[in-house]
């Protein structure tokens, strides 16, 4: 059992590691090689979609206080 668990536990963050580092090295790659219009672009969504959570989230909260 202990065996098991511990190569569970060792595939596990192993897993997690290699997908960090995968994902930081693509994220390395595409913003050396996208043109910097599209960067801001790709800038400019990402503010307009965290803006949106940001609203969608004290919408739910004021919400969840007008219902208790």
């Amino acid at each position: 059992m202990i065996k098991r668990l511990f190569w569970l536990t060792l595939g596990f963050g192993l897993g997690v590691f290699v997908s960090w580092r995968a994902t930081r090295a693509v994220r390395v790659t595409v913003e050396r090689y996208v043109p910097e219009a599209i960067a801001a672009r790709f800038r400019a969504l990402n503010d307009a979609v965290t803006e949106r959570q940001m609203a969608i989230r004290a919408r739910r909260r004021r919400h969840m206080r007008s219902v208790s």
